[in-house]
């Protein structure tokens, strides 16, 4: 574990620092919104669109480490649950935002928001350091097999649920706002790196995401021969 005095969208320096022959890299951060939502998130790193607001490249994914994420959600809500952070705060994953996006080591962020409050907020870290150590010595890493979201909001409950009930292990997830905007190069991205080996499904929500805009999703995926679940 190393702590580094620099903005974490940028820190494209972690393939090598601190441990190169780490198999993925799990990145502690603060969550900040304009809502000010009490969350304990989970996500992975990308630029989906040619909009790049903090750090990473336009329409660039990093790997994320859909295996690792799905550890870390699931003893963070544990947690959360065990502490009674639930009455206050939402466990929940978040859509694929921010940089870095030029790492070939896969990623997962695990944050705390939105406020001062909450980032010194003692039952919350314990909570995020529990899963974190959770997801450090878990045997099962490796087993998910990995998923992309398609639409929803940018904190998506329904791919959230999925996932804590065990029904999909996500890696990217592009949220309904973004999809409009995404290149058929970023989708074969997010389903080339979700880790480990690539998505073998596409969640699409389809209350969020239009028919014709679907059919065209379910094209480009099935020309790169991944299975669609419209939910």
């Amino acid at each position: 574990m190393a702590g580094f005095d620099v903005d974490d969208v940028n820190m494209e320096f972690l393939d090598v620092t601190p441990d190169p022959d780490a198999y993925a890299v799990i990145v502690l951060s603060r969550h900040e919104s304009s809502s000010k939502t009490k969350s304990l998130t989970v996500h992975y790193p990308g630029n989906p669109t040619d909009e790049v607001r903090f750090g990473g490249r336009p329409r660039e994914l990093a790997y994320a480490a859909a295996d690792v994420g799905l550890v870390l959600l699931r003893a963070y809500a544990r947690r959360a649950e065990e502490s009674g952070l639930l009455n206050e705060y939402e466990v929940t994953l978040e859509a694929t935002h921010h940089g870095p996006t030029g790492n070939r080591k896969p990623l997962a962020f695990i944050e705390i928001g939105s406020t001062q409050a909450e980032w010194s907020d003692r039952r919350a870290l314990e909570a995020l350091a529990d899963a974190v150590i959770e997801a450090i010595s878990a045997e099962t890493l490796g087993s998910c097999r990995p998923a992309i979201g398609l639409g929803s909001t940018h904190y998506p409950h329904l791919f959230t649920m999925m996932e804590l009930r065990g029904e999909a292990c996500f890696g990217h997830i592009i949220s309904k706002h973004a999809i409009k905007e995404v290149h058929d190069d970023v989708i074969a991205q997010a389903v080339q790196k979700s880790s480990p080996g690539g998505a073998r499904e596409a969640v699409i929500e389809k209350s969020s995401v239009k028919s014709a805009l679907r059919q065209q999703l379910k094209d480009v995926l099935s020309a790169v021969g991944v299975t669609v679940r419209e939910v």
